[in-house]
């Protein structure tokens, strides 16, 4: 008897409960093809793998909302602006928007703290033929240090590991994993204790960063509570972290495996926008994004009840080839007339989400990866791994777990 094939959604139900794929796309592909919106039982989840379904979800706040709670969720932080809409969510978020998305920030002061961290950074790496751990040295440490000095979280020693601990009980703890919810809860709880005295310090004498915002901004006629400002605080340090220690882990990995994709870097380096763009769509760190619905609903053909929970796979929907032509090709040029676009709501990329829940630190990240890039194409002739090329792991956030690289300059 010849053994049934599995199906396209077993395969990805297998693949969210830790079995190993290499290279999950072709699944995407026929799930897309298949059913763009279908149940999974064992993940108690609408999976979604459609651009134009994933955009809808986004989009229309009226019938899909974040979900504020349960396994997947961002519930480890608390009550943050990833949880509001409306009014209150425009206004909030503007908070930040202030802070790290100002064209004049982005520009002046903060591109210039950036320019100063990635030169000390590569100075540490080989300047003549070497191997170097590109993670711990250069992709980790970048956005660390900038959302920790903005939050001035910096002046706490611990808080690369409240980092890893919180990423890790978020989002991609998709099966709740006790130990890893158990280790989130306690870097919560270690962040707030030392929040306390920093929040009554800001209120007293704020100073220009983001936790000062957050301690001095009033909504409606009153500042945020000590409560809000901890739970975004902790979302901030973590989700500020994520997409560019990933996105330059994908993007060096896929330059590597293309070194013809280097050479035309190294030849015009203004599509470095482009190919920051194009990795975020080719290879998208953050993989997944949960929502609810807030009312029945129909999307893509499935009838979808109020309160039932959505996985918008945001890597299938980059891939989507009714938005993307030729999507599973690697093409730092694809977005060289448009790659500005990319990183706001208006853009087809959903490496961001959509909406007004589009992530307000996507032109921060596209920064930090931007001036990483342009440092090693600058300084170095050439890349090659470092033994055996590494394996992408991860569901709900996706890239290799560590990047050794030989550097030729």
């Amino acid at each position: 008897m010849t053994a049934t094939a599995p199906t396209a959604l077993a395969e990805l139900e297998a693949f969210a409960a830790g079995a190993s794929t290499p290279d999950p796309y072709p699944i995407y592909a026929r799930l897309r093809a298949e059913s763009p919106v279908v149940w999974s039982a064992p993940l108690q989840a609408w999976l979604v793998t459609g651009w134009a379904e994933v955009t809808r979800a986004f989009k229309d706040a009226a019938t899909f909302g974040p979900l504020s709670s349960g396994a997947g969720s961002s519930a480890i932080y608390g009550r943050t602006i990833l949880h509001m809409s409306g009014d209150e969510h425009r206004r909030k978020a503007a908070i930040v928007a202030r802070r790290i998305r100002n064209r004049r920030e982005l520009r002046g002061t903060l591109r210039e703290r950036i320019s100063a961290l990635v030169s000390a950074l590569g100075d540490e790496l080989p300047a003549a033929p070497g191997v170097a751990d590109i993670r711990a040295g250069l992709t980790t440490p970048l956005p660390l240090t900038v959302i920790a000095e903005l939050t001035t979280m910096h002046e706490a020693v611990n808080f690369p590991q409240w980092y890893h601990d919180l990423a890790g009980a978020s989002v991609s703890n998709v099966s709740r994993d006790p130990a890893v919810h158990a280790r989130g809860v306690a870097a919560r709880e270690e962040i707030d204790a030392w929040l306390d005295p920093a929040i009554a310090r800001k209120r007293a004498d704020p100073g220009d960063d983001l936790l000062s915002d957050l301690c001095t901004v009033e909504y409606e006629g009153q500042r945020l509570s000590d409560t809000e400002i901890k739970s975004n605080t902790a979302f901030f340090l973590a989700a500020g972290i994520e997409t560019t220690d990933r996105a330059l882990v994908n993007l060096l990995g896929g330059l590597v495996r293309h070194p013809e994709q280097w050479e035309r870097l190294r030849a015009a380096p203004d599509l470095v926008p482009s190919a920051v763009a194009e990795v975020l769509r080719w290879k998208a760190p953050v993989q997944g994004s949960v929502r609810q619905a807030l009312v029945d609903a129909s999307l893509g053909g499935a009838s979808i009840a109020a309160g039932e929970k959505l996985i918008l796979l945001l890597g299938a929907a980059n891939r989507d080839p009714a938005v993307f032509p030729d999507p599973d090709t690697f093409d730092v040029g694809r977005f060289a007339d448009n790659a500005d676009p990319q990183f706001t709501p208006v853009g087809p990329l959903r490496a961001f989400g959509g909406g007004e829940h589009t992530c307000s630190g996507s032109l921060l990240a596209k920064l930090e990866v931007e001036l990483a890039m342009e440092h090693l194409l600058d300084r170095y002739r050439r890349l090659s791994f470092a033994g055996e090329p590494p394996v992408d792991a991860g569901f709900m956030l996706r890239s290799a777990p560590d990047l050794h690289l030989l550097l030729h300059p």
